[in-house]
């Protein structure tokens, strides 16, 4: 597990150096600031115990739509799709409110659910360091944290 997460920093330090090549021309750049990719996550269980926590969650946010892919609490693949408006707080974070839906979920492990798919409301901390970002979410009873390239 630490070389999986020693080699996704590395990664997204390399990343990172890609994304500040060219911040000459970040005026006519429309990605810049649009653009977040999520490389990896972990999960803490507040009230339950026995759930997978390594959820090796990949995802891709443009501007203030997000989708995600994962692998859930219960060890099944899991796909959010969410709207998550975020405010600079201070110069090095972002407070958000991440609304949308998740699959992956079956009746028992998940009561509340329309067509399979379970709400997601989550408020959202993320402090970044130029390119890199580290991401807490509360979502019901469990924190998130996830590590992202900020473009």
């Amino acid at each position: 597990m630490f070389r999986i997460v020693a080699m996704l920093f590395g990664l997204s330090v390399v990343f990172s150096g890609f994304a500040m090549a060219d911040e000459e021309n970040t005026e006519s750049d429309s990605w810049k600031g649009n653009v977040d990719v999520t490389f990896a996550g972990w999960t803490e269980h507040l009230t339950s115990t026995g759930r997978n926590q390594d959820n090796y969650i990949v995802g891709f946010r443009y501007r203030q739509f997000e989708a995600f892919t994962l692998i859930n609490s219960f060890d099944s693949r899991s796909y959010i799709l969410a709207f998550h408006p975020q405010y600079e707080w201070k110069s090095w974070a972002k407070v958000g409110l991440r609304l949308g839906g998740i699959s992956g979920y079956t009746q028992d492990e998940n009561k509340i659910q329309a067509g399979g798919i379970t709400p997601v409301v989550a408020p959202t901390l993320t402090l970044h360091y130029q390119h890199l970002g580290f991401e807490t979410a509360l979502f019901t009873d469990v924190l998130v944290f996830s590590l992202k390239v900020m473009i």
